[in-house]
């Protein structure tokens, strides 16, 4: 199963051909109404129990509205849409994560809320900023937390002598004892060019987040000794043999199964996927990477689960807000929390069970470096796809260092003021 994810940037579609179309008129009141909705294809596994159940509450809300939901979107679906300027009513998007959304707004794809005026009051500011691009609103807000953690096997861990480690040579003499006792230490889906990266994700604010959040703001540069010191950890560990012998030809489905059925000691992978590894049956445990002084400062986004945005061309704007209102309640959202066990960052969804609650121990919130990265970026040169197609596959097979790496992500970058 694919994990909840980022997706490559991809080149913006064209302007969109100005709209002489005519809209259909507005449905009279009772008036039954169909949107076409599409869903997460790559996390259907995970989402398909809960958004029968928040589509079957919402339809019995409004029984004139009928949803034909299907998991049909992912970056080549969406992008055919795009090119052909044919959405259906409602999308997922992922909020300011990445410049996706704001393209689609510059080309006119997607309805303006603003003037719906949804009910924002159980939201913080940074869930708003989320959803808002110039200061207008385009979907509907985000409620859960995505990071990432060391999913882990209490019972390989007990076994030889290991608990959660205070720091980070506390968490590296861990993996080099289990190596030594002949276990995978991590699995890790190295033929996946996303799930692959999880590691640097998780190492990336736990090194860097000083030098990350300098680089962004124009005041420092990618080539901080600690961002290449978050680079060479990954390449460590792949060079130690801590990701195991055959992980560059393995995919997530591999390497989630050498997890579950105890030949791989942990797997360090997102908050998102708490429910499939909770499904297997193991002894599970988590914790966030730490840094070598203790520190647990981990990635922080926002889960796009359920945020989503409306067609400018639908038909039937009214109803499809109506949509995103439900999806932004407290009820849809612990339907989403019961079925998954995400981190809610509202305080009245319920946390699904202990465990959710696990994940949510750390001490500081840190920056996402592929965000990052795409804030650094211009039509002509993007650091995060450079991060994600040349960078970690050289690491992983030792052609360059972390200190190479972090040069070549500083010379395709564009800092603020340059």
């Amino acid at each position: 199963m694919k994990a909840a994810r980022l997706p490559a940037r991809l080149h913006p579609p064209p302007p969109a051909r100005p709209h002489r179309h005519r809209r259909a008129p507005p449905p009279r009141p009772g008036e039954n109404v169909t949107l076409k909705v599409w869903g997460d294809l790559g996390n259907q596994a995970v989402l398909e129990e809960p958004f029968k159940k928040i589509n079957a509450a919402f339809e019995q809300k409004y029984p004139n509205i009928k949803l034909t939901y299907d998991f049909a979107q992912n970056d080549q679906s969406l992008n055919v849409a795009l090119q052909a300027n044919e959405l259906p009513d409602l999308f997922w998007v992922q909020g300011d994560k990445t410049s996706k959304m704001g393209e689609m707004v510059k080309n006119g794809f997607l309805l303006d809320l603003t003037s719906y005026n949804m009910d924002l009051s159980r939201n913080a500011d940074p869930e708003k900023a989320y959803c808002t691009v110039d200061g207008k609103l385009y979907c509907s807000l985000p409620s859960f937390f995505d990071t990432n953690v060391v999913y882990y096997n209490k019972d390989l861990f007990d076994k030889n002598g290991l608990s959660v480690p205070a720091n980070w040579d506390e968490f590296v003499q861990g993996l080099d004892k289990l190596k030594a006792a002949g276990v995978t230490p991590i699995a890790l889906a190295g033929k996946s060019e996303w799930d692959r990266a999880w590691p640097i994700f998780a190492f990336a604010p736990a090194f860097a987040n000083a030098a990350l959040q300098k680089a962004q703001a124009g005041q420092g540069k990618l080539t901080d000794p600690t961002v290449a010191e978050t680079l060479q950890a990954f390449r460590d560990f792949a060079d130690k043999g801590y990701f195991g012998k055959d992980f560059l030809a393995q995919d997530m489905a591999g390497a989630q199964f050498a997890f579950t059925n105890g030949k791989a000691a942990a797997i360090i992978d997102g908050t998102w996927n708490n429910a499939t590894y909770v499904a297997s049956g193991i002894n599970l445990g988590r914790f966030p990477v730490p840094n070598k002084d203790g520190k647990r400062v981990v990635q922080s986004s926002y889960s796009n689960f359920m945020t989503y945005a409306v067609s400018s061309k639908s038909a039937h704007p009214d109803e499809a807000v109506k949509y995103l209102a439900f999806l932004s309640s407290q009820e849809a959202q612990q339907i989403m929390e019961d079925a998954t066990g995400l981190v809610p960052t509202i305080k009245d969804i319920t946390p699904k069970d202990e465990g959710v609650k696990e994940l949510a121990v750390f001490d500081e919130a840190g920056l996402n470096i592929y965000s990052v990265l795409t804030a650094l970026s211009t039509p002509e040169s993007n650091p995060a796809d450079i991060m994600m197609k040349d960078v970690i596959p050289k690491l992983m097979t030792g052609a360059i260092t972390g200190e190479e790496g972090a040069a070549i992500l500083d010379k395709a970058a564009k800092y603020p003021g340059q």
